[in-house]
């Protein structure tokens, strides 16, 4: 069943994977070892004609031994796991990143934020968050004018460590790559990290992983994963769509504003006769 498992794509999938293989193996052994007693005790000890029943009262070592093996063998497993478990998880653990990006969840679709030219990812506050603005840009912030926002589909580099900024606008959404074997919820109203370096070239799936409303099913994007000079080359074209964008907002003509004129009210003598 292990070979039914989507191929690793990250520097933490071998570990990841090694850690279920343990899992799945121990689970394996001990569900052959208990129902190989249980058919034997069914047979053993099955009814026949003139068997009469006994009362036993235990065996106090016996009962000591398979309290004391599952505690050692859990514990075992957690201390086995606890490195992989902040290393994946602990924000003490986050890498310095080569690529910072925030990726907001919104029933049903997936959008990410980029740093623009300047190479800063501007302010946010969830006070500025409206339809139009689902990342909460700071429009006082000059950093945050450049940045690049894209709903759908993604880039970035291999051999990279991306640090993302994980949220939702709505509900509950949970942030899945299963070749990368990274899942995160995304909170509305919180901010959580989460890293991967990935370490193949390709387009992977990026899905929701927590059920969300009626269209759950096709919440999903496309990250595409490209050689660092490709992933540049990408950068470069829509920083300068960006700027070219700013550019034609400064020179568009503001819209002229109305003054309303100030009407003196008419005096007693100036009102129409009356007919």
């Amino acid at each position: 069943m292990l070979e039914y498992l989507p191929y690793g794509a990250s520097t933490i999938a071998p570990g990841h994977d090694k850690l279920f293989a343990l899992l799945y193996y121990l689970s394996v052994l001990i569900f052959t070892l208990v129902n190989v007693v249980f058919l034997y005790f069914v047979i053993r000890y099955r009814h026949k004609p003139g068997r009469k029943a006994y009362y036993y009262h235990g065996n106090n070592l016996l009962e000591f031994t398979w309290t004391l093996l599952p505690t050692i063998l859990f514990a075992g497993l957690g201390l086995y796991s606890d490195d992989m478990w902040r290393q994946m998880k602990y924000a003490s653990r986050l890498p310095n990143p080569d690529v910072e990006i925030d990726v907001v969840g919104q029933a049903f679709a997936w959008s990410a934020r980029y740093p623009g030219a300047d190479g800063i990812l501007g302010r946010r506050h969830d006070k500025f968050r409206t339809a139009n603005n689902l990342f909460g840009i700071d429009p006082s912030d000059p950093n945050g004018k450049d940045d690049i926002t894209m709903t759908g589909e993604f880039n970035l580099p291999v051999n990279k460590n991306v640090v993302v900024h994980l949220s939702a606008v709505d509900v509950l959404h949970s942030f899945f790559l299963p070749n990368f074997r990274v899942k995160q919820d995304a909170v509305p109203g919180s901010w959580i990290s989460v890293w991967f370096n990935g370490t193949r070239a390709g387009k992977f799936e990026l899905a929701c992983a927590e059920l969300c409303g009626s269209g759950h099913y096709n919440m999903r994007a496309v990250l595409n994963m490209q050689s660092e000079a490709d992933f540049n080359k990408w950068m470069d074209e829509k920083n300068k769509a960006k700027l070219a964008t700013l550019e034609a907002e400064k020179t568009e003509p503001q819209p002229a504003q109305v003054v309303a004129a100030t009407v003196p009210a008419k005096s007693a003598e100036q009102s129409p006769a009356t007919h």
